[in-house]
């Protein structure tokens, strides 16, 4: 080989493949598994109670959620520290008025464990105020409650906007209620109901923290209307979707599985059946195998699931399909196409000037080549990068990104 050829190659070589990735002695890098914070598993653990207090709502949302009452059934999506009310998913039924005997109660809070346990939805808002003063009193005055006539939680739909919900709201106690913290507030102190306004003594480090209606407007309630004293969201009764509850027995992880292109409807499929259309949330067997397979199209599109078991444990789990990339993917071919054509024509060049000792045509034929070489590894990748993939967000950031597929038709 002539000395002009013998120095152009091996650059042309090393260049090829360092776009291309090749003798890769370092492993590539991969998202580390989230770790499952010890307030995450506080929340999985008052996920199992069904009946969470409703007092640290905003008035905005217990103002919504009252005028929603009138609308018929409501389903909720409810897990242990939040709770959000699926507004736009119609169910059947009316909440009835039901007056109740008048009944109080003192919650005392006095470290996180019990924050998460007998206030949950409030926990995360709470905890430094907690930290801060040591301890937290609830009161609570209930006069009564709505309860749900007319409806089931077999009846809540399993499509569209009804997919995310995970419980039923059959009951909702109204009344009045005070939050106060302060380290030296009496611990175990029962408010009776003729001791409202002056029957429990607290110290003077007592602060009001939030309050919402009035203790003795409560006996003003009737059997026909709660008195408008005593009308704020006190706690709230669920019961668990029949798939929400068997899912949830049988699997540890529950999933939101969703399209990442808005023209796109994906059906999620384990073990070769049917299991629910996008967007979905269900409670997941990790060890399993799941696929994503889309429903319409000129070809169909099936991605497998990444594994999820370095992620059981983890809340704000989202897995999203996204469809392949044929702009991406017929530029790709195109460049790999010429880029080899071009290697190949620049091959031919060098050869034959070796063959006539014509360094000129060896050198041209080595840079024809090497441009060639560096326009197939970016077609290779467009190529490679443009197939559907199943994306997974732990709490709305990437962590991991199943194999792309480069979108072979197949059934099931």
């Amino acid at each position: 080989m002539l000395p002009a050829l013998r120095n152009v190659v091996p650059g042309v070589a090393l260049a090829a493949c360092a776009l291309s990735g090749c003798g890769g002695g370092g492993a590539p890098l991969r998202a580390s598994a989230p770790k499952l914070s010890d307030d995450k598993e506080l929340c999985r653990a008052a996920a199992l109670r069904e009946t969470p207090l409703v007092t640290e709502w905003s008035a905005a949302e217990k103002a919504s959620l009252q005028a929603r009452l009138r609308s018929g059934g409501l389903a909720v999506e409810y897990t242990g520290c939040s709770m959000r009310p699926i507004l736009s998913c119609n169910v059947r039924g009316s909440y009835r008025w039901q007056r109740t005997t008048l009944s109080s109660e003192t919650i005392d809070i006095q470290n996180k464990d019990e924050l998460f346990t007998k206030l949950p939805l409030g926990a995360f808002a709470l905890e430094a105020e907690l930290a801060r003063a040591g301890m937290l009193q609830v009161r609570t005055m209930v006069g009564g409650q709505y309860v749900l006539d007319g409806a089931t939680a077999a009846e809540v739909p399993d499509y569209g906007d009804c997919a995310q919900a995970t419980h039923l709201l059959s009951g909702l106690s109204i009344g009045s209620f005070k939050l106060n913290s302060g380290g030296s507030l009496q611990a175990g102190a029962a408010v009776g109901v003729g001791e409202v306004g002056g029957g429990t003594k607290t110290a003077s480090s007592e602060t009001m923290l939030r309050e919402a209606g009035d203790f003795d407007s409560c006996r003003l309630s009737t059997d026909e209307t709660p008195d408008i004293g005593c009308s704020s969201p006190i706690q709230a009764f669920l019961v668990p979707l029949p798939r929400f509850a068997k899912e949830r027995g049988s699997g540890t992880l529950r999933v939101t599985f969703a399209s990442g292109s808005a023209e796109r409807v994906w059906e999620l499929r384990s073990n070769q059946q049917f299991v629910c259309r996008t967007p979905c949330t269900r409670w997941t067997n990790p060890a399993e195998s799941y696929q994503l397979r889309t429903e319409s199209g000129p070809e169909l599109e099936t991605v497998q699931v990444p594994d999820l078991r370095p992620y059981e444990g983890a809340s704000g789990l989202e897995v999203r399909a996204h469809p392949r990339k044929t702009g991406a993917m017929v530029g790709g071919i195109v460049m790999a196409g010429l880029g080899g054509g071009l290697a190949f024509i620049g091959g031919m060049l060098a050869l034959a000037g070796s063959a006539g000792d014509r360094s000129g045509l060896v050198t041209a034929g080595a840079i024809t080549a090497g441009v060639g070489l560096l326009a197939v590894g970016p077609g290779v990748w467009l190529i490679v990068s443009s197939g559907s993939s199943a994306e997974v967000l732990n709490d709305g950031v990437s962590v991991a990104t199943a194999p792309r597929s480069l979108g072979v038709r197949s059934t099931f």
